[in-house]
């Protein structure tokens, strides 16, 4: 069936560079329940801390930048961008397709291994 099959994608929001770590954390965790309720698996979580925009946005310079790469079923990432779309602090995100037609018996391949290393990256 189309509906047993799974997506690969990767998503990337900046939030404001006057935010907090409250408000940075606030958008992420929303990112993070909108996943747990739709059931998708995180494989990578990245945080590049702040960073010079290649282009203003919004009369901004610089961002907090947010990597994610995780395996949802379709119809998820519409959530997603419809709640980053209300929060205030996150000024843009692009959502990208990695892989399709991922089998539900088919994930731990795309999981890290322990060699790879944590799929955290704290910021410093």
């Amino acid at each position: 069936m189309a509906n047993d099959k799974l997506r690969k994608y990767e998503l990337i929001y900046l939030v404001q560079p006057e935010a907090n770590d409250d408000d940075r954390q606030k958008v992420a965790d929303r990112v993070d329940g909108v996943l747990s309720e739709y059931g998708a698996t995180m494989i990578k979580r990245e945080d590049w801390g702040k960073r010079k925009l290649a282009y203003e946005i919004q009369k901004q310079n610089k961002a907090f930048y947010t990597y994610l790469v995780f395996i949802a079923r379709p119809g998820t990432t519409a959530e997603i961008e419809r709640v980053l779309r209300m929060l205030d602090n996150c000024i843009r995100w692009q959502t990208i397709k990695l892989e399709d037609g991922i089998r539900p018996d088919d994930i731990e391949r795309h999981l890290p291994t322990d060699a790879e290393g944590p799929s955290n990256d704290e910021e410093e």
